[in-house]
């Protein structure tokens, strides 16, 4: 079985993604569908994107707490 190669998100794709995750930390599937269909990506790329994301969001939160005690 072949694995799938990385997907590189443009500068664009990044910024409003990011933006959107500003704002929301989790999408419903129409918004997941309406932004992959912006972004030119598939609602795969964006779901894994959004997983992605929220993991590193908690492991800086977690550093976060770690560094103030």
């Amino acid at each position: 079985r072949k694995k799938k190669t990385r997907t590189v998100f443009s500068r664009n794709q990044v910024f409003q993604l990011e933006s959107i995750f500003d704002l929301k930390r989790y999408l419903s599937s129409s918004e997941r569908a309406g932004l992959a269909t912006t972004l030119r990506l598939t609602e795969t790329q964006v779901k894994i994107w959004f997983q992605n994301r929220r993991n590193k969001w908690k492991r800086q939160i977690a550093s976060e707490l770690e560094n103030t005690n």
